[in-house]
């Protein structure tokens, strides 16, 4: 399953305008299959759960970096979200943010790649995370999400109130409280007042779901 959604996310990607490839170029979908194959085997236990390396280098001939120019930058980005899907499938933490980078080397031939991933540690900032894909960070001021156009979050169905839940920084991580709504805020499928969040918790609100991610 975690390999198909590579797949899917890196060939939405690739249909965007990269031009089809020879047989023998480095495709994005090969990159990203091993780039999620080297967190796997990188991957440890902690008192944290499983942890996942959050530093992944990328090393590329300077044939596919030229059929990549232009698109490097989205590609880069497209792979560091796709690092994050992976781990929140596989319920992996991280030391840090997730950075990826991509380098030439000219001693590679056209087609293969080498691939580090390592574990850095590092402050990151928690972000709210959509069922449509919008992200929204959480700083020092709460994010309230309700139908209401002056809230950060606008949700607009009548099931939700104007002002329906808030999101907040603990200074340990990310809690979410319900602002007084008509129809509740569901955490994993139970009713709650506030309550404190992991990344693997899914907040239901309305027809919405949201999640947090720490990196």
């Amino acid at each position: 399953m975690a390999l198909r959604n590579v797949e899917s996310r890196l060939e939405r990607f690739f249909e965007r305008g990269l031009s089809r490839p020879f047989k023998s170029a480095l495709q994005p979908i090969e990159i990203g299959q091993r780039m999620v194959r080297e967190m796997d085997l990188g991957r440890r236990v902690s008192n944290r759960g499983l942890m996942a390396p959050n530093n992944i280098k990328i090393w590329i001939s300077e044939g596919d970096a030229q059929r990549f120019d232009g698109f490097q930058h989205a590609l880069v980005e497209e792979l560091t979200e796709t690092a994050r899907q992976h781990a929140l499938g596989e319920s992996y933490n991280f030391v840090g943010p997730v950075v990826v980078e991509m380098f030439v080397d000219d001693e590679l031939a056209v087609g293969t790649m080498k691939v580090k991933a390592s574990f850095v540690g590092g402050q990151s900032e928690p972000r709210i995370v959509v069922s449509d894909g919008s992200t929204y960070p959480v700083g020092s001021t709460p994010v309230v999400v309700g139908r209401s156009g002056e809230c950060q979050i606008v949700i607009s169905e009548t099931s939700v109130s104007r002002r329906h839940a808030e999101f907040w920084w603990t200074g340990e991580g990310v809690a979410v409280r319900d602002l007084q709504s008509t129809n509740g805020t569901l955490v994993n499928g139970h009713r709650v007042t506030a309550v404190s969040l992991s990344p693997h918790d899914v907040v239901e609100i309305g027809g919405q779901t949201l999640r947090i991610e720490l990196a």
